[in-house]
């Protein structure tokens, strides 16, 4: 298989598949948008050899014969655009969802609970094995009846059947399958490759993803995967995809925040690549594409795949290329958290991921003029994206420089920095009319004349206590606090707000009025947050009552507790945004049959995510 440049797009699930486990045309859409971007290969999530056994719900399978024509529109639409395609072939094993969704009973290589559900497999037995050999190469064949240039093997991570047979925590077998060998453990990775390779013979590629280490006790020890190699190459394996970390709910040793560092699995893809002699891929947060271009000048790998970075921007390989401006993907983890809150991938920085065939951006038939109010992510976007498809475009910021409340949010979590960036540098290059220092009201947005006027002018925070703005804290606008701080309200401003003054030396405590921590984010990232949290020695009450802000610091009563004073130097009071669409009431009422839409906060706190993706739904419609 040759590839046009070193770029591999990661296997990475996406829930956009049809109820058979299909490509759908959103699927179809998505992987097109990445082969046009200029990726070099692109593999497809788990792909599964079994219908009856998914690892999630809308996730795809190569199963059954009447797959394969849905499999082939999704090829050629990837070919026409220069890329090559691999499906990741898997039996999910213990981590599927038969009992759940088909009523037959998950398997594994022991009885082992599921790291999705917490309900054990049943362990399969020898002539399982043999049956589901014959799975394998049926599955492997329809990818190449559907014109898949290779597949990927999955057998990393611990999970999912191969996986889970090579760990020797959830391999507890005493045959000749045993987890406490290497010879047991690898036992069935050779024979689902002799199986595949009976099938399709030599000349079909094959990609084994694997784990370098997978920082676990009990675990594969670091060294195990560049000492079975050269075993694997000599069955079959014509390239290793060099991964780390085990399988948990919130993928937290797979995928990994920012936290964790950068280029996690190098060290273990370069261990394989010096022993044997087919190509290595790395993968493991390669975000930065110096640090990329690095690992491939070095040797340590022939290739290097990105996930996330291709959600942020499909564009990236194109824009290396060219030396466009790369939309860098921040470590949000919304595309993690959205599979469990939205069943649905989406990108917080990039409105269009999973909604290419929804929102067609592009050259406007009918130039508009659009008046923006408001210069935060959800006034540039709908700004920039505006320009680029050629309408006149007057934006309006009442303070001095673009951002809004992002600006803050910058501050607090430098990894934000870089979308702010990016906006601010595509407005600054295009033919948008920047008005700062302008505070527009409906007689002024009126004057313009617009054809279409976009409110983006944030939410109104309201509070229950008197106390400084965290906000104002951390953008410099407020005096520093004393040494013991105490923050009420634990929203996703006062939590940022406590790891950033706790970052400083300050003594920090939070209390939240509510049932639980930053409620507007989902488990992966509330944990990583909750980390940082106990790292930096914050002390933190949920469902605690404030009573009163005093001299002294605050009188509250703990969940369960008693009336107690939370001695403090300084008082910051997060509050709760609320909507306010006070301007856009206005502007509607003025302005009849100009279309008017309020985006971001303005409706309703719904962070970078809800601002780019209102701003681009508006913008669609002109």
């Amino acid at each position: 298989m040759e590839l046009r440049n070193r770029i591999v797009m990661s296997p990475m699930e996406t829930l956009y598949g049809t109820p058979e486990g299909l490509p759908s045309d959103r699927t179809v859409a998505y992987f097109a948008a990445r082969a046009a971007g200029g990726v070099g290969l692109i593999t497809v999530g788990a792909t599964g050899i079994d219908h009856q056994h998914p690892e999630t719900p809308g996730g795809l399978q190569l199963g059954t014969d009447s797959g394969v024509e849905a499999h082939r529109r999704l090829v050629d639409a990837v070919h026409e655009h220069g890329a090559k395609i691999q499906p990741q072939i898997v039996h999910a094993g213990p981590d599927g969802l038969g009992p759940e969704m088909f009523g037959v009973s998950s398997i594994g290589p022991s009885v082992i609970p599921s790291y999705l559900t917490g309900r054990p497999s049943e362990e399969i037995t020898v002539a399982q094995i043999n049956g589901l050999m014959d799975l394998y190469k049926a599955a492997v064949r329809r990818a190449r009846e559907a014109g898949y240039d290779g597949i990927e093997l999955h057998a990393a991570h611990g999970y999912m059947m191969l996986g889970s047979f090579l760990a020797p925590q959830r391999n507890r077998r005493t045959d000749d399958y045993r987890g406490d060998t290497i010879e047991g453990r690898l036992r069935i990775v050779l024979e689902a490759l002799a199986a595949i390779r009976s099938e399709v013979g030599d000349d079909f590629p094959i990609t084994l993803r694997i784990s370098g280490f997978e920082r676990v006790a009990g675990g594969r020890p670091m060294y195990e995967t560049a000492q079975v190699a050269p075993r694997l190459v000599a069955a079959g394996v014509n390239a290793f995809h060099v991964s780390g970390g085990v399988i948990d709910r919130l993928v937290s040793k797979m995928v990994n925040g920012s936290d964790d560092g950068d280029g996690l699995n190098i060290g273990a893809a370069a261990a394989v690549r010096q022993a044997v002699d087919v190509p290595v891929i790395a993968v493991g947060r390669l975000h930065d594409p110096d640090l990329a271009e690095q690992v491939l000048a070095d040797g340590r790998a022939d290739f290097v795949a990105m996930g996330r970075p291709l959600l942020a921007d499909p564009e990236l390989p194109n824009k290396l290329r060219t030396g466009g401006r790369v939309r860098r993907c921040i470590s949000c983890e919304n595309c993690i958290d959205s599979l469990e809150q939205r069943f649905s991938v989406d990108c917080a920085v990039n409105p269009r991921t999973g909604k290419e065939a929804e929102l067609l951006l592009g050259p406007t038939a009918a130039r508009k003029h659009l008046v923006v109010v408001g210069g935060g992510p959800g006034g540039m976007e709908a700004a920039r994206v505006a320009a680029d498809n050629g309408h006149r475009v007057t934006l309006l910021e009442a303070e001095g420089e673009l951002g809004g409340a992002f600006r803050w949010a910058c501050a607090a979590h430098p990894d934000n920095a870089p979308f702010l960036d990016f906006l601010r540098a595509e407005i600054a290059e295009s033919d948008v009319e920047v008005r700062l220092g302008t505070r527009a009201d409906v007689a002024s947005v009126a004057a313009l004349e617009p054809d279409a006027v976009v409110v983006a002018t944030g939410g109104r925070i309201a509070r229950d206590h008197e106390g400084t703005d965290p906000r104002a804290v951390i953008a410099g606008a407020a005096p520093a606090p004393g040494r013991r701080v105490v923050i009420v309200g634990g929203d996703l401003v006062g939590v940022a707000t406590a790891v950033h003054l706790a970052e400083h030396g300050h003594v920090v405590a939070v209390l939240e009025p509510g049932r639980e921590l930053a409620p507007e984010i989902g488990w992966k990232r509330k944990t990583e947050e909750m980390l940082r949290l106990d790292r930096l020695g914050v002390t933190v009450h949920v469902g605690a009552v404030v009573e009163e802000v005093v001299d002294a610091g605050v009188r509250f009563t703990p969940a369960g507790g008693t009336s107690r004073l939370l001695e403090a130097d300084s008082v910051l009071v997060a509050g709760v945004v609320q909507a306010d669409t006070t301007l856009f009431d206005a502007v509607r009422d003025r302005l009849p049959g100009v279309p008017v839409q309020a985006v971001g906060d303005a409706t309703g706190l719904g962070l970078v995510r809800k601002a780019t993706e209102d701003a681009a739904r508006f913008v669609a419609t002109l």
